[in-house]
């Protein structure tokens, strides 16, 4: 399209430079025509393409990098986090300090893998497990895609590994999200420092380039039908109808963006309430079991189990009867606290009291 326009503009400046030309006036001017000027410029905007989409993958990692944070979240733990995984007859095992996970077989999915990382899916999350190829050795690499393609998504061959006794002082209930207690989790994603960031980026983005439309349309019109006005009387004129009416747009661009920030909240509500109930009717079926104890949190359902040692959550938030306790790599783990009886959500908030740190209440 760039190509075109531009093409077309030169036909254009041609043909209005000593009135109106006809088409064997073209074909016999054409061998007179210098071609490099309009080649050259050709090739700067080819170039600039090229390396616009040579370049796509470090943005989208810049974009995807600015909307997760700094690394650790809340500065805490900036240095990387080493994490140890085990593939046997039972399935998938991963340590990290303090959290241990375990994943059976029948709920991990086939193996994918790019030029530089192993992908390994699995039914417990959306984001599968990365492994980068540069840390494993080919040996190491062969045994995952032969573990994968004999056992993934099959009965396990072997029995998973003893679960940890929990002590006496153990709480444990068995929780399901309800879509309404999914909202605020979603809403928590939308509202964090970094989505705003991008938000206000993004709005910056579309105010400049709704203003720079206007231009572009008038440059598009002229060279259309670039008869009616000629290339030496169209640019004064053109520069004339910018500099003059430039606000116009501009102050379109700014009453959109205004417009979508004050329609923002609500319609983060109803996004957040759509997706929730599509969240919740496509969760698989069934009630996970929840352990709370002096040594941390275990959850399990399905076979899969993991235990999260309380150096693992970075504080407390409380939004009505939920409980969320963010966790290192930005993640949460949502508590319901209509799931314990009164004595045991009384113990539970204890716990969560002696080991995290203040808790904040949003409404």
């Amino acid at each position: 399209m760039v190509w075109f326009l531009i093409l077309l503009g030169a036909v254009s400046g041609w043909a209005t430079a000593g009135g109106r030309r006809t088409l064997s006036a073209f074909w016999r001017d054409l061998s007179g025509f210098d071609p490099l000027p309009l080649a050259a410029y050709l090739g700067l905007i080819t170039l600039a393409l090229l390396a616009f989409y040579a370049l796509h993958p470090w943005f989208a990692r810049r974009r995807v990098r600015a909307l997760m944070g700094p690394p650790g979240g809340d500065g805490r733990d900036p240095g990387p986090v080493p994490v140890g995984y085990r593939l046997d007859g039972a399935g998938l095992t991963q340590t990290a300090p303090d959290l241990t996970s375990f994943v059976p077989w029948p709920r991990i999915g086939a193996l994918g893998e790019d030029r530089h990382h192993l992908f390994l899916p699995t039914e417990i999350g959306e984001v599968p497990i990365v492994l980068p190829k540069a840390s494993l050795s080919p040996e190491t690499i062969a045994g995952i895609r032969r573990w994968v393609q004999a056992c993934a998504g099959r009965p396990a061959p072997a029995l998973p590994p003893t679960e940890p006794a929990a002590g006496p002082e153990a709480v444990r209930a068995t929780m399901r999200l309800t879509a309404d207690e999914r909202v605020p989790l979603i809403l928590r994603s939308l509202g964090n420092p970094w989505a705003r960031r991008a938000r206000l980026t993004g709005a910056a983005a579309w105010l400049v380039g709704l203003t720079l439309l206007y231009p572009a349309l008038l440059a598009m019109l002229w060279a259309v039908d670039p008869y009616r006005v000629p290339l030496a009387d169209a640019l004064p004129l053109f520069a004339e109808m910018v500099a003059s009416d430039v606000w116009k747009p501009a102050a379109f661009a700014a009453a959109v963006i205004v417009g979508f920030f004050a329609v923002h909240p609500r319609a983060s509500r109803w996004f957040a309430g759509d997706l929730a109930r599509q969240l919740e009717a496509e969760a698989p079926p069934g009630e996970a079991e929840i352990v709370f104890d002096e040594s941390g949190i275990t959850t399990a359902k399905d076979g899969a189990r993991a235990h999260l040692g309380w150096p693992l959550f970075r504080g407390r938030e409380r939004i009505g009867d939920l409980m969320i306790l963010p966790m290192r790599w930005d993640e949460v783990l949502p508590v319901p606290l209509r799931i314990f009886e009164p004595e045991a959500r009384a113990r539970v908030e204890a716990l969560a009291e002696r080991h995290i740190s203040a808790e904040t209440r949003a409404r």
